[in-house]
């Protein structure tokens, strides 16, 4: 097995997603939304991947009311739960008379929607879903999805993408003992299938630097023993 081949092993294949990919989906679901006669009171968005989602489509709407909570799989102190916990809650607002638009960008295996559709059903006139993607073998299929994927990949948006390539790139370090911002490049992007930026590992690394996790001695970047 070749080097590249090993690597393609250790990560993911990914897209990613432009602004303007973004846009064009959410302009697809507000198409969709039109001709279905559903016309929400309110849009929900579930924090934190459907915040910016759900504002772009607030303005396709041309509604005022936005609401949001927050629904993941990680606790206070960062570790990750096996299943979606509510970490902060609705408002104390009455949604009982309203129809809501309930917006993320992702729906994985299905289950943060499934949570969030048993969590607002009972506090709302009624409910439809929306995601921007979808993988094919996810459990929830919402009512609102323009994009499913036939086959798994991680998903890089405009808003997640930075905190997504500190992960990657640290498991680079991790598994080299340390690279070079075009080695970090090299191994991402060919085991990955996708096309990262100079300016978005250099952001990452910067990162990484002031948080005291890496070090760099001739342009080879390492982490640092704690």
């Amino acid at each position: 097995m070749s080097d590249m081949e090993a690597w393609k092993t250790k990560f993911p294949k990914a897209i990613s997603l432009s602004w303007e990919d973004v846009e064009k989906l959410l302009w697809n679901i507000y198409i969709t939304l039109r001709t279905s006669e559903y016309d929400p009171d309110v849009v929900i968005a579930v924090a934190r991947g459907g915040l910016i989602p759900a504002r772009i489509l607030l303005d396709y709407l041309q509604k005022k009311y936005i609401c949001t909570f927050q629904m993941g799989h990680f606790t206070g102190d960062a570790s990750l739960t096996e299943s979606p916990i509510l970490i902060y809650p609705l408002p104390e607002v009455d949604l009982s008379s309203k129809k809501v638009l309930v917006v993320d960008d992702i729906s994985d295996e299905g289950g943060t929607m499934e949570a969030v559709v048993k969590y607002l059903g009972p506090r709302v006139g009624a409910i439809k879903t929306s995601v921007l993607v979808s993988k094919i073998d996810s459990r929830y299929k919402a009512d609102f999805c323009p994009k499913v994927m036939t086959e798994w990949r991680w998903v890089f948006f405009p808003w997640s993408k930075h905190e997504d390539l500190l992960s990657f790139t640290e498991k680079v370090l991790q598994l080299t003992g340390g690279a070079s911002i075009e080695e970090i490049i090299h191994i991402l992007q060919d085991a990955m299938y996708v096309e990262i930026a100079t300016s978005d590992i250099e952001k990452v690394l910067f990162d990484m630097k002031q948080a005291g996790e890496i070090g760099e001695k001739n342009k080879i970047w390492s982490l640092v023993e704690p």
